[in-house]
């Protein structure tokens, strides 16, 4: 291209030129107006046995004397203006819902029309015939006073003509469906992150003394789900034995974004009535690393551990295999969960290190034995803390932690040049 251009720095400048950001934005909003609704209906606000994603609406709420509920999530700049019966977004989404109404039939319940952003506002002193008109709030109000489509009078006539022949559907149609609409409105974008955790889950049994990051973390957690559920993604293996020419029972694709919040929203896992303690902060192991074997075995052997070399190696190689091969299965849980089990292993093994380390020149077994116990008894009581991981895995990751020079079985002693090479370049290599 011809001319001057000036270089800018990407990693400190922000592009607003881009509106790639501002529709993720906008379908974070979504999803978290979904997790509004799990928790209204998991705390019985809302009368909802299971809630789909993207199915017929935004969201399709079963109710529990079997009819249905439809939302329809719209996000707009406030400086766009407030919603009017003109306005493209609230037509079409008018139009869907006279659409669901129609294959519904008596299973139809309410249609909700969420926004960030208000309806235009007209007082009752207002003259202004014309904008009383194209105020849907207004327009819902004189619909649901009337009986019959015909009933309808100005200024409230046009606005619901022009409506109808944008919908492509009889007044009896469109009249019996606005009948039904109602509008709400909604976080704003940049609180409804806080409002979710801080106003909503909070506000949940079992979630009201969780720490604002906790909160966060289930917050982002459920989200996740919603947006799984709101997407075309389908792990149920039955897909691959549905018949494609009968439907002869439920298809997958459909329990794939069914969300049950009686199952969702549990409350955290809480010992002695009190929350679980979760520990902050990133993971300190690298998985999937090249750890020098002689480390682990020096280590062992001035414990007074040689005959437990194997042992620890074997379940050390293990332990890494299972937790990557999680973090594939369920990499939502990642890494925080990682932070969890090590801090849960470290803690039992500096534990008993203190308590046996002053007993005599060898307390390896002693010590051994010590973790041993501790590590059943979290396999055990702290399963949902540590993501339901053995205690074989926990014993392979005191391991992966002996090789990476973190615990000591003996005092601590000078290890052979070449491992501590080895075991030096992987701690580099993390750290950088």
């Amino acid at each position: 291209m011809a001319g001057t251009t000036t270089q800018i720095d990407p990693t400190v400048i922000f592009d607003t030129s881009d509106p790639g950001d501002a529709t993720q934005q906008n379908f974070r909003y979504q999803h978290l107006y979904g997790v509004i609704l799990l928790i209204a209906a998991a705390k019985g606000a809302r009368p909802y046995s299971n809630i789909y994603c993207e199915h017929f609406e935004d969201f399709l709420c079963e109710k529990t004397d079997g009819t249905f509920d439809g939302y329809q999530v719209k996000t707009q700049r406030p400086e766009n203006g407030a919603w009017r019966t003109t306005d493209d977004a609230l037509i079409k989404s008018i139009g869907r819902f006279v659409d669901l109404h129609s294959k519904l039939g008596n299973k139809a319940g309410t249609f909700f029309f969420v926004s960030n952003t208000e309806c235009e506002s007209v007082t009752p002193e207002s003259k202004d015939d014309v904008k009383r008109g194209r105020c849907p709030v207004l327009l819902l109000r004189h619909i649901s006073s009337n009986s019959l489509a015909d009933d309808i009078q100005p200024p409230f006539k046009r606005p619901f003509d022009a409506l109808r022949a944008e919908c492509g559907c009889s007044a009896e149609q469109l009249f019996a469906t606005l009948q039904r609409v109602e509008i709400i409105l909604g976080p704003g974008k940049r609180e409804i992150e806080a409002a979710v955790s801080n106003e909503h889950l909070a506000s949940l049994n079992g979630f009201e003394t969780l720490s604002v990051s906790a909160l966060n973390s289930h917050r982002d957690d459920i989200a996740a789900i919603v947006h799984r559920a709101s997407s075309l993604q389908v792990t149920d293996g039955a897909r691959h034995l549905a018949s494609t020419v009968y439907q002869r029972e439920t298809d997958v694709r459909v329990s794939a974004k069914r969300l049950s919040p009686s199952q969702l929203l549990q409350p955290p896992s809480t010992q002695n009535g009190r929350p679980v303690h979760f520990f902050p902060g990133p993971p300190v192991l690298g998985l999937g690393s090249i750890r020098h074997g002689s480390v682990l075995e020096q280590k062992l052997r001035h414990g007074g551990l040689e005959e437990e070399v194997e042992y620890m190696r074997v379940r050390e190689r293990a332990a890494e295999y299972s937790i990557m091969e999680d973090i594939v299965r369920r990499p939502e849980r990642y890494p925080g969960l990682q932070t969890q089990i090590e801090n849960v292993v470290l803690g039992a093994c500096s534990e008993a290190h203190l308590r046996h380390r002053s007993d005599s020149s060898v307390f390896g077994p002693a010590m051994l034995v010590a973790v041993q116990d501790a590590l059943k008894t979290a396999a055990k009581d702290r399963a949902d803390q540590i993501g339901h991981h053995n205690y074989e895995c926990l014993i392979g990751v005191a391991g992966l932690f002996t090789s990476e020079c973190r615990v000591w079985w003996s005092p601590r002693f000078e290890i052979a040049q070449e491992a501590a090479e080895s075991v030096s370049a992987s701690l580099t290599q993390w750290l950088l």
